[in-house]
């Protein structure tokens, strides 16, 4: 627990002296989740994030698989925007860089690379949903594929960043710092889990429904996830022992 007590410290104290920057870092995230919304299909809002009901989809023709496909990649390049922002600013913290000059050295490139490392994973899923629902074991099989994927892909951002590994080592460097570091990760997805359910529950008695899920949302993409993408980072640079304290 000492370990963890002190990245979650770290992690206090770069988010407050980066507050404004992560918060100016953080609204293409919620752009990511607010373009979906302004789709004619049917999405909806649900602990701070934006779904798609795929079984209550009407038949598309090629001209609404075109605009579906450019928005889910839209949202997908400023959410990997966001995340790649956050990181440097946090590396450039770190490393005792200047924050402008990390800034503007990388974020194109590390954009670039973890926007393809969702893309790919993202066609993964959709292939093998396919596959499920053809073989009618899509309930059975897509919640483990999708876990097992997002394993892969937890720590992969922060690789990119931090250590500048190419999309193939930055998913094998997740996997290892899971390993290696598993309560610090069972701490990170219980927490964040625990904070939007108590701030869901709250919100939800003593607003109506659809305010309180709007707002959640708000709070999600600009403090919750950004924070957390923080101690996601810290968590990252804590396998150096030189950077650790």
């Amino acid at each position: 627990m000492g370990e963890a007590r002190t990245i979650f410290r770290h992690a206090i104290q770069a988010y407050l002296r980066n507050i404004q920057l992560i918060t100016f870092f953080s609204i293409p995230s919620l752009l990511s989740l607010l373009i979906p919304l302004l789709t004619p299909y049917p999405t909806y809002v649900s602990i701070g994030a934006t779904f798609l009901r795929t079984g209550s989809m009407p038949e598309l023709t090629t001209i609404d698989q075109i605009i579906i496909t450019s928005i889910f990649l839209i949202s997908l390049f400023l959410l990997s925007f966001a995340i790649v922002s956050i990181n440097l600013v946090i590396k450039s913290q770190r490393t005792l860089t200047k924050i402008k000059d990390e800034v503007m050295k990388g974020i194109e490139t590390y954009t670039f690379n973890v926007f393809f490392l969702y893309v790919v994973a993202s066609l993964v899923i959709l292939i093998l949903t396919l596959i499920s629902f053809e073989y009618t074991i899509q309930p059975l099989v897509m919640p483990i594929a999708i876990f097992i994927i997002s394993l892969f892909l937890f720590y992969a951002p922060a690789a990119v960043v931090i250590d500048d590994l190419r999309f193939y080592r930055a998913l094998e460097q997740s996997i290892k710092l899971i390993k290696n570091k598993f309560p610090l990760f069972l701490l990170w997805v219980l927490g964040g889990f625990v904070l939007l359910s108590i701030l869901d529950a709250i919100l939800l008695a003593i607003m109506p429904h659809i305010y309180a899920e709007y707002l959640l949302l708000l709070i999600n993409s600009m403090i919750i996830m950004p924070f957390l993408t923080v101690v996601q980072t810290q968590i990252y640079i804590s396998k150096y022992s030189l950077l650790r304290y």
